[in-house]
């Protein structure tokens, strides 16, 4: 799979951003893509690849997947020899859940092995009777750095921020709603809106110093059209790297 790809000036954190198709319930199809993204951010030094929301799973809540799932501790393992990976997947319910709807998770592997989960915390009002709420947020370090995990609507949330954390990682999956795109006017007005919404959240929430990585769903699946963005942000809203528009590519960038 050959994306397109730009790579920033150096700094202490490596890391590679995606902006990435991620069919709905194509689980051999997006694995495939999550282990040549890996190798990728290998090859270019990195410390860590950040997949979108429900990567491996695509955005569909019935390709559920627990965490002991051979293709979930496949993937893990593949971090034993490589930079972190953060990657998304819709969780099923474990056994006996009183609440048995799945959770948006986020998974943070290296080593090997799973160093953090994220689920969904802040949901919006469409993905409240879908999903089940995680319950907040931590912080974990990734070479030196500290970082937590914001997905999606989250990147609007204050409480991840408020854990001062060096980085956000954000990846994400917005739907665009209405008549499907059906030309490169009706996806530069998605990208527009995502853009200017993810770099207002920046403005109004990041730190002094602080950044907000992000890595988003791109294109058409079978029944949504998700606006591709790869970046780089720091405090004010400035963008430092970003992807140029809405389709797949990869981007390679160190935090100043």
């Amino acid at each position: 799979m050959a994306l397109p790809s730009i790579e920033a000036e150096d700094g202490p954190v490596r890391l590679l951003l995606t902006a990435l198709r991620c069919e709905k319930g194509d689980l051999d199809g997006n694995l495939r893509r999550h282990r040549e993204l890996f190798a990728a951010g290998r090859e270019a030094g990195c410390d860590l690849v950040l997949l979108p929301e429900m990567s491996l799973t695509g955005y569909d809540a019935g390709a559920a997947l627990t965490l002991t799932d051979e293709i979930v501790t496949a993937l893990v393992a593949d971090s034993r020899d490589g930079p972190r990976l953060s990657f998304g997947l819709c969780e099923a319910a474990a056994a006996g859940e009183t609440d048995g709807r799945p959770q948006i998770t986020q998974v943070l592997a290296g080593e090997g092995v799973v160093h953090a989960v994220h689920r969904k915390y802040a949901l919006p009002p469409d993905e409240r009777p879908e999903f089940r709420a995680g319950v907040g947020f931590e912080t974990v370090p990734v070479e030196g750095t500290t970082t937590v995990t914001a997905i999606c609507a989250e990147v609007g949330s204050e409480e991840p921020y408020s854990l001062g954390a060096d980085v956000v990682l954000a990846p994400s999956a917005p739907g665009l709603y209405g008549p499907r795109r059906v030309s490169d006017q009706d996806w530069q007005s998605g990208f527009d809106w995502w853009r200017g919404s993810v770099r207002a959240d920046a403005e109004r929430l990041l730190h002094p110093g602080g950044w907000l990585a992000l890595s988003t769903q791109a294109g058409a699946t079978v029944d949504e059209d998700f606006p591709g963005w790869a970046a780089l942000i720091g405090a004010g809203g400035i963008v430092h790297a970003e992807l140029p528009d809405w389709r797949e590519g990869v981007l390679v960038v160190e935090t100043p």
